[in-house]
């Protein structure tokens, strides 16, 4: 029953969360009423915890989260951008919450089959259904492989033949779904991440270190940069025509342009940004360092690499592995598309997140009672 009921939330958290950005969900005001959720179950949480004199929160969790909360909302009031940084921070909260939900095995396989049959659904009314004709296509890709992504997570520890060839097939059937919507790298994270499931790419490259978390975090900026000083050299025409030949679009689309005038307002706004998530820079730290310079920035992949971390303690039991590698596919995807970072975000990355937690809780929990002997 408890797997039932905690999957149930999480098919509204995915429903809610379709409709993020879209006219659907300015009509019926979606977005706003899962802020107004997620703050009642924050408070309820935090009086609980109080009532049990349980309210207790590590000094280095305090600077990181407590000083990114400060600067996000902060410096958009102060630049008169309102309440963007809070409402941005909904999604943090929102692992939060998560994290004191406890996750079984049963539960994420449950889940997992749910997104995927979801994310794959949409994908199928997008491509030969009318009824989601006007969307964009990128939103359609990242809603199929993010849902993709999320079934995956109970697949990275996989040995049997049989388990092996439903991830096969079920990664072909995607690929087939996606290339209508035209998002490469959509095509290309599935592929990767399958990958690591199959065991052909090894985990370790990933979860070696606590360090090596921040190398796989500074991805985005790192893709930024290469593709800045690429785009500067005389070959681009040849580049650009070969491209044009195999993809009907220039290697970068645009993205060289974006990320070089990111840079220029960063420089403008070097240590706290210009307190504004708007912006098609479809690359997530871009976003981040134009909002909120370097020192939010700072903290923001910091804030991320702590709650990795934590997973790192429980590398023995492949649900923990699978979401730190599902969320890094999702995160490491956004250094050339949107939505990880913006008022209204994607929030299924911090659900990857709160579920990884979630599963840490009833891991820590169950070891306690075995330890105990119960």
């Amino acid at each position: 029953m408890k797997s039932i009921m905690y999957t149930l939330l999480m098919i509204v958290l995915w429903i809610l969360n379709l409709f993020n950005g879209t006219g659907l969900g300015m009509v019926y005001q979606t977005t706003e009423k899962t802020r107004s959720l997620i703050y009642i179950a924050v408070i309820l949480i935090i009086l609980m915890k109080c009532r049990e004199h349980h309210l207790w929160v590590d000094k280095q969790d305090f600077i990181i989260f407590g000083g990114m909360a400060f600067i996000f909302i902060a410096v958009s009031m102060l630049k008169g951008n309102g309440a963007m940084g809070l409402h941005y921070l909904t999604a943090f909260l929102l692992i939060y919450c998560l994290s004191k939900l406890n996750v079984c095995e049963k539960t994420v396989k449950l889940t997992g089959l749910v997104y995927v049959v979801m994310g794959l659904g949409v994908l199928y009314i997008y491509n030969y259904g009318s009824i989601l004709s006007g969307w964009n296509g990128n939103t359609i890709g990242m809603t199929g492989l993010y849902s993709f992504l999320f079934f995956l997570i109970s697949f990275y520890d996989v040995s049997s033949i049989r388990s092996k060839i439903i991830v096969v097939v079920l990664t072909l059937i995607y690929i087939y779904l996606i290339i209508p919507t035209d998002s490469r790298s959509c095509t290309w994270f599935a592929i990767i991440a399958v990958l690591f499931a199959l065991s052909i790419f090894p985990r370790n490259i990933i979860l070696k270190t606590d360090s090596r978390l921040y190398l796989w975090l500074l991805i985005p900026l790192l893709v930024a940069l290469v593709v800045v000083i690429i785009s500067q050299g005389t070959y681009m025409q040849q580049l650009d025509l070969w491209s044009l030949q195999k993809f009907k679009k220039p290697i970068f689309n645009g993205r060289d342009e974006i990320w070089e005038n990111g840079l220029n307002v960063l420089f403008n706004n070097l240590l706290f940004g210009r307190g504004n998530l708007e912006g098609n820079w479809h690359n997530c730290i871009i976003t981040v360092l134009t909002a909120y310079g370097i020192i939010g920035s700072t903290l923001w992949v910091m804030a991320f690499q702590r709650i990795l971390s934590r997973g790192r303690l429980w590398l023995r039991d492949s649900i923990v592995v699978g979401c730190i590698i599902t969320f890094l596919m999702m995160y490491i995807q956004q250094s050339v598309e949107l939505g990880l970072i913006c008022e209204a975000p994607n929030l299924l990355p911090y659900i990857v997140l709160g579920v990884m937690l979630g599963r840490i809780k009833y891991l820590r929990e169950n070891s306690i009672q075995e330890n105990m002997g119960l």
